[in-house]
C-alpha cells in the first residue's frame, strides 16, 4: 500500500492478455494481393490508369505497409496509383494538416511508392433519393478509379450490421468537411446507418469506385484478415468483416469498478477520444457490452491528436497538461461538423496525478486501499496489458495446480502475483507502472 499524506492508494497488479482471438496474418502482403487478384479486374480498368486510394485519418496497423501493397500491386498491374487523406473533416479541415496525418502515419511518396495528393476541394455528385448530397474529394474524381482502404471495425457513435468501414470512409471520409457535416447533419434525425448507407449507394452510383479494400484488427491490434470486394458486392463483404471484427474488438475483463486511469485520449485511438465501447459512455450499449464505469481519469493527449482532444468530455476528471494540450479550433471545428457538443465539454483539470486521485477518491467515498476497484490503462486501444488493483486482482480465480493465475471466464488473459504500489515522480505525477 501506498501512503503519500493523505492518499491512501492500493497496490497494482499487471493482467495481460497471452491469446488473440484470431492469429495476425502471416504474410499482409501476400494476402493483399491474393485479394486484389482474386477480383478478376479487367486490364482496361488498370493499365494506363490513374487510380486514387484512400487513406483515413483512424491508427489502422500497418497502414503505411497496406497502402504500399495496394500501391505495389496497381503498378504491377500497369496503373499509376496516387493516395490521398479520406478524412472528413480532420487535420483542422485543411489539406497540410491532412497531409501531416498522413506523415505522421508513415504514408509518404518515398515509403508507399505513390504521389500523395492532399486537398480539400470536392465535387458534388448529387442527391440521395432522401436528399442528402453527397461529394467526393476531386483528385478522385477526377481519377480514373478509387480503390476504397479502411479498417471495419465497430462505431463509436452507433451499432449496425455496416459501421466503421468502406461505406463510412466513401460518405464522409472522401467527401471531407462538406460530406462530414452533410452526413452529421442528416444522422443525427435519420441515424447514422441508414445515412451512411445511402451516401455510400451514391458513392457506388457514380462509378468511380474501382474496388473496396478492408482490413480486420484483432485484440492485440493485428492485421488478422484482408477482404477486397467490387464495387456490387462492396457493402456485403463488409457486412461480414464487420461481424468478425466485433469478435475480435478489445474489451476490459470486469463487468464494474470504481475508477478508470486513462493515460492518453486522442483522433488516432479513437474518433471520440476514447472508445465510447470500451469505456461505456456516450453511445446506446447492448446490455453488458462494456463495464460500469463510476470514474474516469484522463492524464494526457496524443502528439498525433494535434491538438484535437474531441472525447475529453467522456472523462470525469482530466490533468492540467492534458488541458493546456488543446487546440480548441480543432476540436471544437470537429465537434460542430459531428454535431457533438458532449463529447468536448471540459472536465475539472488539476495540475497533477496526486492532487486528481485524491480528489476522485473522495467523490468515490474514500474507499480503503482493499476496498478500490481501479483500472489503469494507456487508451482505449492498448487493452493488451493493464493495471488492475488489488481488490480486482482478488475476483480472479486462483491458479490451477502448476499454472498461471486467470482472469475469471477469460482463459486468454494472465494474471501477475507481483503487487506493485503507485509510483511518483517529484512533482506529484504517476510513474508508468510498467504498462
Amino acid at each position: 500500500m501506498a501512503f503519500n499524506g493523505d492518499l491512501h492508494l492500493a497496490d497494482f497488479h499487471i493482467l495481460e492478455r497471452i491469446r488473440a482471438g484470431s492469429a495476425c496474418l502471416p504474410d499482409l502482403d501476400e494476402a493483399i494481393r491474393r485479394e486484389l487478384s482474386a477480383l478478376g479486374l479487367p486490364s482496361q480498368k488498370l493499365r494506363g490508369r490513374r487510380i486514387a486510394v484512400t487513406v483515413g485519418s483512424r491508427g489502422v496497423a500497418r497502414v503505411a505497409e497496406i497502402t504500399r501493397a495496394i500501391c505495389a500491386w496497381l503498378k504491377a498491374e500497369g496503373a499509376a496509383p496516387f493516395v490521398f487523406p479520406a478524412m472528413g473533416s480532420h487535420g483542422g479541415a485543411t489539406d497540410e494538416g491532412q497531409c501531416k496525418i498522413l506523415e505522421d502515419y508513415g504514408v509518404t511518396a518515398d515509403f508507399v511508392g505513390a504521389e500523395i495528393r492532399s486537398s480539400m476541394e470536392t465535387v458534388s455528385l448529387g442527391r440521395t433519393p432522401e436528399g442528402y448530397e453527397v461529394f467526393m474529394d476531386r483528385s478522385a474524381f477526377d481519377s480514373d478509379g478509387v480503390v476504397v482502404m479502411n479498417r471495419v471495425k465497430p462505431h463509436t457513435a452507433f451499432a449496425g450490421r455496416v459501421e466503421s468501414g468502406l461505406s463510412k470512409m466513401m460518405a464522409v471520409g472522401m467527401g471531407k468537411i462538406e460530406g462530414a457535416a452533410e452526413f452529421h447533419r442528416h444522422a443525427c434525425r435519420a441515424g447514422y446507418e441508414p445515412v451512411v448507407r445511402a451516401m455510400a449507394s451514391r458513392v457506388l452510383a457514380s462509378g468511380k469506385i474501382l474496388c473496396g479494400v478492408a482490413v480486420v484488427e484483432n485484440e492485440f491490434h493485428e492485421i488478422a484478415a484482408v477482404r477486397a470486394a467490387l464495387p456490387e458486392t462492396l457493402v456485403t463483404r463488409e457486412e461480414e468483416a464487420l461481424a468478425l471484427s466485433k469478435t475480435l474488438v478489445p474489451r476490459l475483463p470486469f463487468p464494474r469498478f470504481q475508477m478508470l486511469i486513462v493515460d492518453e485520449l486522442g483522433k488516432n485511438i479513437s474518433g471520440s477520444g476514447m472508445d465510447t465501447k470500451v469505456i461505456g459512455r456516450g453511445v446506446a450499449l447492448a446490455p453488458d457490452e462494456a463495464p460500469k464505469i463510476q470514474l474516469i481519469y484522463a492524464r494526457g493527449l496524443t502528439p498525433e491528436s494535434g491538438g484535437n482532444a474531441l472525447g475529453v468530455g467522456l472523462a470525469d476528471l482530466i490533468h492540467e497538461r492534458l488541458y493546456r494540450a488543446i487546440d480548441f479550433q480543432k476540436m471544437y471545428l470537429n465537434a460542430i461538423t459531428s454535431m457533438n457538443p458532449v463529447t468536448v465539454r471540459l472536465p475539472i483539470h488539476l495540475p497533477t496525478d496526486r492532487e486528481a486521485l485524491r480528489y476522485a477518491l473522495g467523490i468515490l467515498g474514500s474507499p480503503r486501499p482493499e476496498e478500490q476497484r481501479i483500472v489503469w490503462i494507456p487508451n482505449t486501444l492498448a487493452l493488451q496489458r493493464i493495471a488492475v488493483s488489488s481488490a480486482l486482482a482478488s475476483e480472479i480465480h486462483p491458479p490451477e495446480p502448476n499454472g498461471p493465475r486467470r482472469a475469471r471466464g477469460l482463459a486468454d488473459w494472465r494474471l501477475d502475483s507481483v503487487a506493485r504500489p503507485m509510483r511518483w515522480d517529484a512533482s506529484g505525477d504517476l510513474l508508468r507502472n510498467d504498462l
